[in-house]
């Protein structure tokens, strides 16, 4: 139930008569609760509120302020920066409302708190944006309108930040296109290169045909449906070991079997794995070799029953030799590799150096050269040969091998399999031989694996999967591609010696392309001539064309926003982060300062729809937190609260986060449940002096929502503690709706009322009241500003804004076990009288019988009789008699109607006749009336 403070004729038709026959009306006796806070807000005065909220608050220059006003030690919340691409959804009001919680939580403490908001400006998704609908443009055009693109955006998403109520340091924000960002870039390339960490090399790395560029494996997303032509091909074998068996009139054939035909052009070998069984088996006059163990495999597909010939080692087939399966005048040779197994396939492993990490390796270690057949778009390049040259390897490419094998080829299909994706272009990437810049991650992964171990990872309940899962792709990575092949970024500053391909990079040259940056700005490398970046050149050099990956952009955040020295108390991004930007700024930090670049990591979840599911623009499902805050075509505005709300209770601690209209109108409730409350004690402190009251003349009724609100704020600061803001807004509705609105509000109302206005007993009331205000401002504070502020603005005889503001805190003297012991009968003495009646109780008169030992636990605290005098506010009656009894166990409740009557002015039924005032009422009219007299 939520106790609203209801309008003044309400009131008054409760609190006096207004009937023509009364014989007098009470209205100028009665304090009733005054106050300019609106019940409700909704349409045009709710955007209005937010609006007004953000200028009075002046929540933009509250950083500032915090800065100059709050004490040490700092408090450092380093801002993953958000991809200034398009307007923002979900997910960035999931991040900004979460750091911003914190932070808030932080200032309210008196804690100062570093918090510099950026923006990740470079790669390939703004870059098509900007070239989109245009001819061909020449680097500087590209860049041009890349940058502007993007200034625009963060310029637009900055605005929808602030007007959330996002404090930051907003002035001085970072981007990562900025000369004095791009320039510190290029100083930690060097440090990092330096320390020959950095390298060029050629690797099969994945390969975007779509955008023609290398990509991580951050850049990457999974398609499970996507279908692959998988063939089992037979290969003629050359020089096989001596045979048990006759292979007169006989050809042997070892089988293959891949997904990816079109790159058999490109291979170099055949790998088995010593430590492997194989068997020779016949069908007809053909003779195959295969892993033992995928005979029974290999005959079901093919519907063969084959006659096993011999079983033999792997370990014998060290020099066995083949006939390339496209370029029928080549012969190659097998090699023994540990990545080969006998778990799916044929056994014997089609090797691609130029196509696959496992097969680079066998390239690596039996030191052949690699051979590259396709191009930048993913078309085979000339040298493939006429039947190839040109044609796109995903789909020609596997039609024309397909076609061209089809005497060798024993069993074809198409495979649904998961296969990475450009998540910009959502096109098949390739994997693709390429002359590449590296880190060499072998080198440091111990390390960040060692200063991984003292990071504290939140939420704590998948903390040891999450740091175990970040643990594993760290070791498993032995080197990150960090070059691009674009023009919106940041260069690698590199030049190359034509002759020898030898790397010219030195301190001398990065800090002329940093005076270089400073006089032409940031699009120097593609502005200037050769002579003019580089003063020895002569013609014998060769610029740099690649750009740097993004995730170098974005993970080297912390060596420019914390000036290289600071390491952040918490960096707070997605799940998705532990592959991107939580990584990337690990390993640089490590590079060059041999330490993580934060304390811990915070993982929020994911906006999903109401069934679950991922938000997408094509099926139609996406939620707008632009809509949810000012309303759109199938809503009206709920307004900034409860989209912070909507975070606090089901973004923080969860891995999906569900938006749908059921849970933003719960969210909505809850607002309005808060506001409703608190209205009720903004009024009733109308003329309250903010005198404080002693606690031993405060009544049980006060002492046990103080106690309460005691327990209520140890709760919730150990929760806002461990960032669970979820459990603060259960917290926050539990109290509200139980212990204020049911039992406190309604135990309080007439002393507040009808008491006179000084009286200690209204005062007691009054003051407990600023402390609940007090304790639960604070604690929706963080997750609520604009509320909080409203409230605040509206609490009588307060001139500054809240966030500005010392605030109190619980006493300890307000926890108090016994008060809790005695109220805890009380109320259970409440379940038993409501049971019996289960209507309107004033009427009714209780005589509570009570055991000995529940009376000597009462009298300990207070006197059967004084506590007579309150329960009949507590228990909402008319009167009540407590008798102790010594043969009793349990309490017994007998309730007559009352031989009283309804008092007039305060509706009580305490009067000795009908329609007199009760004698507390008498005696607080004549006072009144006596005032009214001198006056006059």
């Amino acid at each position: 139930m939520i106790t609203r403070i209801i309008c003044n004729k309400q009131i008054q038709k409760l609190y006096y008569s207004t009937d023509k026959s009364s014989k007098k009306v009470y209205t100028s006796t009665v304090l009733l609760p005054k106050t300019d806070f609106p019940l409700r807000l909704e349409n045009k005065k709710l955007l209005d509120r937010d609006e007004n909220i953000n200028k009075v608050a002046n929540f933009e220059e509250y950083y500032g302020w915090q800065q100059g006003n709050l004490s040490e030690p700092e408090y450092v919340l380093h801002d993953g920066p958000p991809y200034a691409n398009g307007p923002l959804h979900m997910g960035h009001a999931i991040n900004k409302i979460l750091k911003d919680t914190i932070l808030r939580y932080k200032s309210l403490n008196g804690i100062k708190v570093h918090y510099i908001p950026g923006w990740d400006c470079h790669g390939l998704p703004i870059e098509l944006k900007a070239i989109s609908n245009s001819e061909k443009l020449n680097p500087i055009e590209i860049r041009t309108k890349a940058r502007q693109f993007a200034k625009e955006t963060i310029e637009k998403q900055m605005e929808m930040f602030k007007a959330w109520g996002i404090l930051g340091d907003w002035k001085n924000h970072y981007t990562t296109y900025s000369p004095e960002y791009v320039k510190n870039q290029l100083r930690v390339f060097y440090k990092i290169y330096e320390k020959g960490l950095i390298y060029r090399d050629v690797k099969p790395i994945f390969w975007s045909p779509s955008s023609r560029t290398a990509l991580a494996e951050a850049e990457l997303e999974y398609n499970e449906n996507h279908k692959s032509p998988a063939i089992y091909v037979k290969i003629e074998l050359k020089n096989l070991p001596n045979l048990e068996f006759d292979i007169n009139n006989c050809k042997v054939y070892g089988v293959i079997w891949t997904t990816t035909p079109w790159t058999l052009p490109s291979n170099q070998a055949i790998c088995y794995n010593n430590k492997l069984s194989y068997s020779f088996i016949k069908k007809d006059s053909n003779v195959y070799l295969i892993a033992t163990d995928l005979v029974k495999s290999f005959s079901e597909k093919l519907n063969h029953n084959f006659e096993i010939l011999s079983t033999i080692s792997g370990k014998t087939l060290s020099n066995v030799q083949y006939v390339h399966p496209v370029y029928k005048d080549r012969e190659c040779r097998f090699y023994n590799a540990g990545h080969v197994s006998d778990s799916k396939g044929t056994g014997l492993v089609h090797t691609a150096p130029a196509h696959g990490p496992d097969d680079f390796k066998v390239a690596l270690n039996n030191k052949f050269s690699i051979v590259d057949l396709v191009d930048e778009k993913g078309c085979y390049k000339e040298e493939s040969g006429d039947n190839f040259k040109g044609k796109f390897v995903l789909t020609e490419g596997n039609k024309t091998i397909l076609n061209l094998l089809k005497e060798d080829i024993l069993h074809s299909e198409e495979l649904t399999h998961s296969y990475p994706y450009d998540w910009r272009t959502k096109k098949p990437v390739i994997i693709r031989a390429s002359k590449q810049w590296f880190i060499d991650t072998d080198s440091i992964k111990n390390r960040a694996v060692e200063v991984l171990e003292k990071v504290n990872i939140i939420p704590k309940i998948s903390s040891e999967i999450y740091k175990k899962n970040l643990i594993n792709q760290i070791k498993k990575r032995p080197y990150w591609c960090i070059s691009r092949q674009r023009k919106w970024g940041v260069p690698i500053p590199v030049f190359y010696e034509r002759e020898s391909s030898k790397v010219v990079c030195n301190e001398e040259t990065i800090n002329h392309y940093c005076n270089m940056i400073d006089l032409h700005g940031t699009d120097f490398w593609w502005k200037l001539p050769s002579k003019e970046l580089i003063p020895s050149e002569n013609g014998g050099l060769e610029k740099g064309e690649d750009i740097l990956d993004i995730w170098f952009d974005s993970g080297t955040t912390w060596s420019k926003v914390l000036d290289g020295r600071k390491v952040a108390d918490l960096y707070l991004e997605g799940v998705d982060q532990f592959t991107g930007w939580f990584q990337s700024s690990l390993l640089t930090s490590v590079a060059i300062r041999d330490k993580a670049p934060y304390k811990s990591i915070y993982v929020h979840g994911f906006a999903v729809d109401e069934n679950g599911s991922k938000m997408s623009k094509s099926v139609g499902n996406v939620v707008d937190p632009l809509e949810i805050v000012k309303g759109g075509k199938k809503n009206k505005p709920y307004g900034v609260d409860v989209l912070r709300w909507w975070v606090a209770c089901h973004a923080n601690q969860d891995s999906m986060a569900h938006v749908s209209t059921n849970v933003l109108k719960s969210s909505q409730d809850e607002i309005q449940k808060i506001r409703s409350v608190l209205r009720f004690t903004l009024g009733a402190l109308s003329d309250y002096d903010y005198e404080p009251v002693q606690y031993q003349d405060l009544l049980l009724v006060d002492k046990y929502m103080l106690h309460l609100l005691y327990n209520f704020n140890s709760q919730v600061k150990n929760d806002i503690e461990n960032y669970q803001f979820q459990k603060v807004c259960i917290s926050v509705n539990n109290i509200l709706t139980n212990a204020v609105s049911a039992l406190y509000y309604t135990s309080i109302k007439d002393r507040l009322y009808c008491d006179l206005e000084d009286n200690l007993t209204r005062k007691s009331a009054q003051f407990v009241l600023y402390q609940l205000f007090e304790i639960l401002s604070q604690a929706i504070a963080g997750i609520v500003p604009h509320l909080v502020e409203e409230m605040y603005l509206n609490l009588p005889g307060k001139k500054s804004t809240y966030f500005r503001t010392t605030h109190l805190l619980a006493s300890n003297q307000w926890q108090n076990p016994k008060v809790e012991e005695v109220m805890d009968i009380i109320l259970s003495a409440k379940k038993l009288m409501n049971k019996q009646l289960q209507s309107n109780t004033l009427k009714s008169s209780v005589k509570l019988k009570i055991p000995k030992k529940i009376a000597n636990t009462i009298k300990e605290f207070i006197s059967l009789q004084d506590l007579e005098s309150e329960l009949v506010d507590v228990l909402q009656i008319s009167s009540v008699k407590l008798e102790e009894s010594p043969t009793l166990e349990k309490m017994d409740i007998e309730i007559t109607p009352s031989s009283l009557h309804s008092c007039p002015r305060c509706r009580k039924v305490q009067s000795e006749t009908p329609d007199d005032l009760c004698k507390r009422c008498n005696y607080v009219v004549n006072v009144f009336e006596n005032k009214k007299a001198v006056i006059n």
